[in-house]
């Protein structure tokens, strides 16, 4: 099992997420994901239930959750990823 970090990429600012930009923390399994989020510093809370079980990431959360271990994937393989989920419902 493993976590994975996407690419950043511009983000909506609202009053819940006020930074210019923004990426995903995903893994292949929620207990591994919540191991991540803990481990870099992130409340359970902010877990992002949806079509993707993920957190939002700033750059500065992107670098440490990668220096954890976390395997940086492109846009593409998110989408493949995400896809393959589905599939597997």
């Amino acid at each position: 099992m493993a976590v994975y970090v996407d690419s950043m990429r511009p983000a909506v600012r609202s009053s819940v997420w006020p930074y210019p930009t923004a990426c995903h923390l995903m893994a292949d399994g929620e207990l591994e994901l919540l191991e991540m989020a803990e481990r870099i510093g992130l409340r359970r809370h902010w877990l992002q239930r949806g079509t993707l079980l993920h957190y939002d990431l700033t750059e500065h959360k992107r670098r440490e959750a990668v220096l954890a271990g976390a395997i940086e994937l492109t846009n593409r393989q998110v989408v493949d990823r995400i896809k393959a989920s589905r599939r597997a419902r």
